[in-house]
């Protein structure tokens, strides 16, 4: 499904008012929880977090008509709010935000897989130093996570090294057609592929079963490094 561009604005202005709202609380003493998701019908059992899209996307010019966490924006305000409250906390004060997911992930007993950004981008080099850190304190999970922000990871391999990202944190170059992906390190990509538009899947790909606890049953996909596409009808 396409959007107009006076829905993706108008979905945009009400995230960035949100987040205003939230960070007037925390300037205020308020201390709202990170919202960490436990999972849902399409990703399974896996811990998650999110940011606001649009707002923290620094690369979606060419997927945002197409962005498929708009629709949960639009249609529920708990998901809205979550991700607004996210967002101020990490604007806020860094630590908190990466304090308390780090805390859910130090006391969870099973299902041991942890996404990044169901919604939402990495915003700078920083963030993926602090999710690469996490990484290496827990390496009995598996955390992973799609991003368009090439650059981002790029430059980060280029001043550290491809071999020193923890091998339990896969992330995935999220390829879309009509924008450009430099990917001189060979990270996974994951691709849609516009069936509804005449698109065949390409051959020798896993394909998404859309429900990561298969691929977690599979020990294939996303998790452990595959180049992975899907399909949008």
């Amino acid at each position: 499904m396409a959007y107009q561009k006076s829905t993706i604005v108008k979905v945009r202005k009400t995230l960035v008012e949100l987040i205003k709202m939230y960070l007037a609380a925390l300037a205020a003493g308020i201390a709202p929880h990170v919202a960490i998701s436990t999972g849902n019908r399409k990703i399974g059992n896996v811990l998650n977090v999110s940011i606001a899209p649009l707002v923290t996307c620094g690369n979606c010019k060419e997927c945002s008509k197409y962005c498929y966490d708009l629709k949960a924006c639009l249609q529920y305000a708990n998901v809205r709010n979550a991700r607004a409250r996210n967002t101020a906390i990490l604007q806020f004060s860094r630590e908190e935000y990466f304090s308390q997911i780090e805390n859910k992930i130090a006391k969870r007993r099973g299902n041991f897989y942890f996404r990044w950004h169901v919604s939402g981008e990495i915003p700078d080099i920083d963030y993926l130093n602090r999710m690469i850190e996490i990484a290496r304190k827990y390496p009995h999970f598996t955390f992973w996570t799609y991003t368009k922000m090439y650059g981002i990871v790029n430059n980060w391999c280029y001043q550290h090294g491809r071999e020193n990202i923890p091998s339990n944190l896969q992330i995935m170059f999220s390829e879309w057609r009509g924008m450009p992906m430099n990917n001189p390190y060979n990270f996974p990509i994951f691709t849609v592929r516009f069936i509804s538009e005449g698109e065949n899947f390409l051959p020798d790909i896993w394909i998404c079963p859309g429900n990561c606890d298969k691929c977690k049953q599979a020990k294939r996909g996303c998790i452990v490094g595959e180049n992975v596409q899907a399909a949008d009808h």
